[in-house]
């Protein structure tokens, strides 16, 4: 027989409270990174030699960090949302299990193992 497979939906939904508020935080750390990087727009400045050759490098390396950052952010919400689905899919699985095994076991219970009246079908 195989090895049996076990999972703790609730162990599992407490890592994933830990994701949410790891999102949490990456999101507010996004937007707060975002804000203190539009002041330095004009850093490289706006016009002169060294505004022509630094900016396009700047700019790119700017939105290179701006979708490093939402990208990071994405994922991790991404991530959390998936493992609370599946934590959801699993307890649902459970409890479906669960409800059908009760169900059989009231009929066993009722009809007896044989179909004859109540008992396990034992004489």
């Amino acid at each position: 027989m195989g090895q049996r497979y076990y999972v703790d939906p609730h162990r599992i939904e407490a890592l994933a409270k830990q994701l949410e508020e790891i999102g949490t935080l990456t999101r507010s750390m996004t937007e707060e990174f975002l804000d203190e990087l539009a002041p330095t727009v004009k850093w490289p400045g706006t016009e002169g030699e060294f505004a022509e050759k630094a900016r396009p490098q700047e700019q790119k390396e700017r939105q290179t960090t701006k979708d490093t950052m939402l990208s990071i952010r994405d994922a991790l919400v991404g991530i959390t949302d998936a493992t609370l689905g599946q934590v959801r899919m699993m307890k649902d699985t459970r409890d479906r299990n669960i409800e059908d095994v009760e169900q059989g076991t009231n009929r066993i219970n009722t009809d007896g193992l044989d179909g004859g009246p109540g008992g396990h079908g034992r004489r």
